[in-house]
């Protein structure tokens, strides 16, 4: 089809500007470029849309779509859609579009089924490394942080590789395509250093393993069980069911606490008595307490101790081993068990109050007034 001679309705431009009239065949044709253009740009981006359509349904709903194989795929579907629809501007401009056609055509198929070939040989591999590391944690106790670290790694580097072969059958010259990813690469590490400090920092997560998947850890300031490591992010899941990201550099350059790493934890708690109470018989209750939960480890060293004299109580503190997987919910038990038993044994557990006291000159005589809180004023 030959859409150069595709025009608009002829106009009479008689009466017209000579220079408008001189202009107007010029102005025809490259509107109509222009249109072509902004057709093509708006068919390309529902090929996007398609393909993110199609990506999301398939995506697990526990995984996030952006980042993922299935979003890169949509930008590439887009290029090569852009490829494929180019003959109608070509044309309209007056190239000979079916030759570029014959002899570029080709390699265009070709590099969208390398393209389609590596996203899902890609996906492949990922799910069957993550899957294996899962198999040899469940059966070996093996650490699946590396596998998990590794799928993504290897699948960013497919599609790398995907990429470069693609532009080879589309007619780039290879040493001038390694040329021009040499700059670009030069050019994205210089634009880009906080995501490659990610991706190192991802590198010596992966080697050093201050956490695995699975741990309950403390990082960038909040609480969760680490659920994926790739080369440029962290994730974990908090308590409340929310997942949070954060870059890898954040996680290697901040403090980070593992509470999951050692079999069993510590807790600590206090506990207030009131100043006329007994803390003997208030440290040997905790004591009591403590040890007959049937889930208190090394019961040889659960230790109590007067912590402090506060302004007004004494504060007694328990420190207790548990299992690491049941610290929560022992200390939740021991916590009301002690408030049964000191209401059992009759120790009081006050709460804040204060006496205000007036001094006056020894001539005058003492009186005693109920305050306006209710507490008895004593003037001397």
């Amino acid at each position: 089809m030959d859409f150069s001679s595709i025009s608009l309705p002829d106009l009479d431009t008689s009466t017209w500007p000579v220079w408008l009239a001189a202009s107007w065949p010029f102005i025809e044709k490259w509107g109509m470029v222009l249109l072509a253009c902004l057709l093509v740009w708006f068919a390309s981006g529902l090929v996007k849309k398609l393909v993110v359509a199609i990506g999301k349904r398939l995506t697990a709903k526990d995984k996030s779509f952006e980042g993922s194989s299935w979003d890169i795929a949509s930008s590439v579907a887009r290029v090569f859609a852009l490829i494929f629809m180019s003959p109608l501007p070509l044309g309209l401009a007056g190239y000979d579009w079916e030759a570029i056609i014959n002899r570029r055509g080709p390699g265009a198929f070709a590099a969208i089924a390398i393209l389609v070939i590596a996203v899902l040989f890609a996906n492949w591999v990922a799910r069957s490394m993550r899957k294996m590391g899962n198999q040899a944690h469940i059966r070996h106790g093996a650490d699946d942080t590396l596998f998990a670290f590794s799928a993504s790694l290897l699948k960013y580097l497919i599609f790398a590789i995907a990429i470069v072969l693609a532009l080879t059958q589309l007619g780039f010259p290879t040493a001038s395509l390694a040329a021009l990813l040499g700059g670009a690469a030069l050019a994205i590490g210089l634009a880009l250093q906080d995501t490659l400090k990610a991706v190192a920092a991802g590198v010596m997560l992966a080697i050093f393993r201050p956490f695995r998947i699975g741990d309950f850890v403390t990082l960038a300031g909040m609480d969760g069980e680490i659920t994926d490591i790739t080369p440029f992010r962290t994730t974990f899941k908090q308590i409340d069911n929310k997942v949070v990201s954060v870059t890898n550099d954040k996680v290697w350059g901040d403090p980070l606490v593992n509470h999951t790493r050692q079999t069993r934890r510590r807790f600590d708690l206090y506990f207030d008595i009131s100043y006329d109470d007994n803390m003997d018989h208030a440290l040997e209750t905790l004591l009591a307490v403590a040890n007959g939960h049937p889930r208190v480890l090394a019961k040889d060293e659960t230790w109590v101790g007067v912590h402090a004299l506060a302004d007004w109580s004494v504060r007694l503190r328990l420190r207790a081993f548990v299992a690491t997987p049941e610290f929560v919910q022992v200390r939740a038990d021991i916590t009301k068990g002690v408030k049964e038993a000191f209401d059992r044994e009759g120790i009081t557990i006050p709460f804040p109050h204060q006496v205000n006291m007036a001094y006056r000159s020894p001539s005058q005589p003492i009186s005693e007034q109920p305050s306006a809180t209710g507490i008895t004023d004593t003037e001397h």
